[in-house]
């Protein structure tokens, strides 16, 4: 049988998730935010661990089974208390250390690269939200827009250099106000769903330096000021007027213009400026259907052709399937808590298991650079699913956490029995226990 690529390391995994967060530094931060106050039966290298490969996997579905499993692992009996008390506001500020750690790792560690038509750009970026129904009780921390209580979660996702940058709010929270624009956006080509329309975004991502690509509202209707793609025989003079006016008699299979729209900039000083810009529209003719898949961009035909604009703007679906992977297989729907803090513990847990998963994605990528494209996200996260039961333990025993080999049965004999004496069963009348023999 040939040799695995990268063999002579057979716990290279387990190494790769220690270096990503090393036991030192889980517990010196978990000091350091106040997440633990003196050495108790609760490790936080453990605690971590079970949390992310443990919950955030779907194996344990609440407190009680996520502490029984920590129980087990860490060789500890724990009173129900003594672990939901580890739920509390400074676990967040860990988790969330944590997650800023390990996203900058996972961009250190980044497997893809920019393809030749994008040379010159820095990376491709999405940003999108997706809405979780909280139980009712939630409302008043996360009131809902559908639903009572909702949370929204904000995700800016880079695509070749997974840099991500991850926020919560209440789910009635409008999309364009969980975006902020700054320095970072430069160089990048930013891609939006019609959550995210506004020309003041995209003016902003502009003078920043940014590009972007956005499906075009079919509310708006610019003024086309000029025609950037030429065509053969006598074609319409479009030169003035107004979108909509002329899409439904155009017969061309792409439509490349230069459009004026107008808007208000934000208040400032308590007064709002009317301002025009121009930006570049392209209208890709459906072959089926007849109808335009309209697209705003500022990026010129120079550095785009317009096949390749409505091309890019697919790329948008990279993040629907990160959260899809979030929900479908980190438990992302299956939060039951009326706690505001364990909502959002658990919450920072499934990113946290998003990020380790995507890690290991990337090197496994980088030991067969010819075979990367074959390692699609989903399909990965199943098998990663699938791998945690025995990925836990070893990552364990590398962090130094060891486990006691008799603890498995006092663990059963401690948790199996039934805690209320006083309950009829079944079977009482009709059956008695007999001594083991030997």
């Amino acid at each position: 049988m040939a040799s695995l690529p990268g063999s002579g390391n057979p716990r290279q995994i387990e190494q790769l998730l220690n270096d990503m967060f090393p036991a030192d530094w889980l517990r010196e931060t978990a000091s350091a935010v106040g997440c633990v106050q003196r050495q108790r039966k609760v490790d936080p290298v453990t605690f971590f661990w079970v949390l992310v490969l443990g919950f955030g996997v779907g194996v344990q579905r609440s407190l009680a089974s996520l502490r029984r499993a920590y129980e087990t692992v860490a060789g500890e009996t724990l009173v129900p208390s003594a672990f939901y008390d580890r739920f509390h506001p400074k676990l967040l500020a860990f988790l969330r250390a944590c997650l800023t750690r390990g996203i900058d790792e996972l961009v250190a560690h980044t497997s893809l690269a920019l393809g030749e038509k994008l040379q010159g750009f820095k990376d491709v970026v999405v940003a999108d939200g997706t809405i979780l129904r909280l139980h009712d009780q939630l409302a008043p921390v996360f009131p809902g827009a559908r639903h009572l209580a909702e949370l929204k979660i904000h995700l800016v996702s880079g695509i070749t250099t997974n840099t991500k940058t991850i926020r919560l709010y209440p789910g009635k929270t409008a999309e364009i106000q969980t975006l902020r624009v700054g320095a970072w956006v430069r160089d990048c080509i930013l891609l939006f769903d019609l959550g995210y329309f506004k020309y003041q975004l995209f003016s902003r991502i502009r003078r920043n330096g940014g590009h972007f690509v956005s499906r075009l509202k079919d509310s708006a209707n610019p003024t086309i000021v000029r025609v950037l793609r030429t065509h053969r025989g006598a074609v319409r003079d479009l030169t003035g007027q107004r979108l909509r006016d002329i899409l439904p008699g155009l017969q061309r299979e792409v439509l490349d213009v230069e459009v004026a729209v107008t808007f208000r900039r934000r208040v400032y000083r308590g007064r709002t400026t009317p301002a025009t810009e121009r930006f570049r529209l392209v209208g890709v003719r459906d072959p089926e259907t007849g109808a335009y898949h309209c697209y705003l961009t500022d990026l010129s035909p120079e550095q785009l052709r317009a096949e390749d604009v409505a091309q890019l703007y697919r790329a948008r679906w990279s993040i629907e399937l990160l959260f899809k992977e979030l929900k479908r297989l980190y438990q992302l729907d299956v939060i039951t808590s009326a706690a505001p803090v364990v909502v959002e513990a658990l919450v920072l847990t499934a990113l946290l298991t998003l990020v380790v998963s995507h890690r290991i994605l990337n090197h496994l990528r980088s030991l067969v650079p010819a075979q990367a494209a074959r390692f699609t996200p989903l399909r990965w996260a199943e098998v990663f699913t699938a791998a945690t039961i025995r990925l836990l333990p070893q990552v364990l025993a590398v962090a130094g956490v060891t486990d006691d080999p008799f603890w498995v049965m006092l663990f059963m004999m401690q948790e199996a029995p039934d805690p209320n004496l006083t309950r009829d069963r079944l079977l009482d009348p009709w059956t008695q226990p007999q001594p083991l023999d030997g």
